[in-house]
């Protein structure tokens, strides 16, 4: 049983629909879906889909990988986080979830209420402000929905998938699809790093749902879907540059277009049930994170009340102070990097057929070392001309292979 959950783990019987649908209402989000403009705009046409299809394919190897490596014992991130980083790397971790999953609910509560609020004629006077209203009215919705947890998580994504698939065509139908100018004429998969820094974060927070799946099977099918409709989603979102802008969402100066009735409709649908069922999915995640560190009187069902009432609050408090940026490239350097080192750990015990508790403190001194120097990349201080990606995976691999030449340096106890 999880070593974080004190409670009988329930839903577990989830189809390969519901395992699917739970993950890709959150790859119908704006931050996500505009992620294939970008890749667009370092490249080409034919470029940015054999970008998006290798992508797709190595994440559903990884993610296969992942999702093995805790199915057997129900295990949540959390749980095979404390497996692989030991007792210290596990609070860590706990608190990153936690954490992202506050900038996660202000970028995409941000992003949506600003497309929202472009989109919906509400009046606004000197002492109304539309932003906030339409943000509040986001995070108390979000907040009602997490209160049962994966039961209700699983409801609501199982019923808006089909609702978000109708409305993204809409958007594909009635919006100008034109294709901005290609940057480059050969072929490139100068996007491929982009592709899995973007989706790694989310494959380190797998086991989390996978592990209310009914059947190893299930799982396997599941995953297959989730890439296969992604990649999909992903080629049909190169169109949607004139309407669209990567991490901002819709362009204000494109809003002449969003006066046809039908972009408008499937446009505020797909952003409204988008950003609920991702604002509710991230509160389940975080909540694993909140089981280790809270007291026990305060963890069950109250415990998506507290988180969903919590961030809306901060997102009032905070939304307008700071930027989310660097927020969100800290925690998200850290779950791609978790992502990485289990990956790495796992092939490693498979191989030496042991339990990867004897290199916990090399795994976790790994992690660390990576999210550092992705924060300092970020900020940049250091080695700001390499991809993080590739360097945070480069120092995981030397540091591992340090411990194999001096196995005592980092000897766990």
């Amino acid at each position: 049983m999880s070593q974080t959950l004190a409670h009988t783990l329930p839903d577990t019987k989830q189809t390969p629909w519901q395992l699917a649908a739970i993950q890709l209402t959150g790859v119908t989000s704006l931050p996500v879906l505009t992620t294939s403009i970008l890749i667009y705009q370092m490249s080409n046409f034919l470029s940015a889909i054999i970008t998006l299809v290798i992508g797709n394919v190595l994440l559903w190897v990884i993610r296969l990988g992942i999702v093995a490596m805790s199915f057997k014992n129900r295990e949540s991130t959390l749980d095979i986080s404390l497996k692989y980083l030991g007792r210290r790397g596990g609070y860590f971790i706990a608190v990153i979830l936690l954490v992202a999953t506050l900038a996660w609910f202000i970028a995409q509560t941000t992003v949506a209420s600003a497309a929202l609020d472009l989109l919906v004629p509400l009046p606004e006077g000197p002492e109304i402000n539309r932003f906030i209203q339409i943000s509040v009215g986001l995070g108390i919705i979000s907040t009602l929905f997490c209160m049962n947890g994966i039961v209700v998580l699983r409801r609501l994504c199982v019923i808006s998938l089909p609702i978000l698939l109708v409305a993204f065509l809409g958007v594909i139908i009635f919006a100008p699809t034109d294709l901005p100018a290609a940057t480059s004429n050969g072929l490139t998969l100068a996007g491929l790093p982009l592709v899995l820094g973007t989706n790694l974060g989310v494959t380190a927070d797998l086991p989390t749902f996978f592990r209310h799946a009914k059947s190893w099977k299930a799982s396997i099918h599941a995953l297959t879907w989730i890439q296969v409709v992604s990649l999909v989603l992903g080629v049909a979102g190169l169109y949607l540059g004139t309407i669209l802008e990567p991490w901002i969402g819709v362009k204000t100066t494109e809003a002449a277009t969003l006066f046809h009735p039908g972009l408008r409709v499937s446009l505020v649908t797909l952003i409204f049930v988008s950003a609920i069922c991702a604002n509710v999915a991230n509160v389940y995640s975080a909540s694993v994170g909140w089981e280790l560190l809270a007291p026990k009187s305060l963890v069950g069902r109250k415990e998506y009340l507290i988180l969903g009432l919590g961030l809306t609050t901060l997102f009032i408090l905070l939304a307008n102070v700071f930027s989310m940026d660097f927020l969100l490239d800290t925690t998200d350097s850290a779950l791609v990097n978790l992502c990485v080192v289990l990956i790495v750990g796992y092939l490693i015990s498979l191989y030496q057929k042991r339990e990867p508790r004897a290199l916990c403190n090399t795994y976790f001194v790994a992690w660390f070392i990576a999210t550092a120097i992705n924060i300092l990349q970020a900020s940049d201080v250091f080695l700001t001309t390499l991809n993080p990606l590739l360097t945070s995976t480069a120092i995981i691999l030397v540091v591992v292979a340090l411990h194999a030449i001096y196995p005592k340096a980092l000897k766990s106890k």
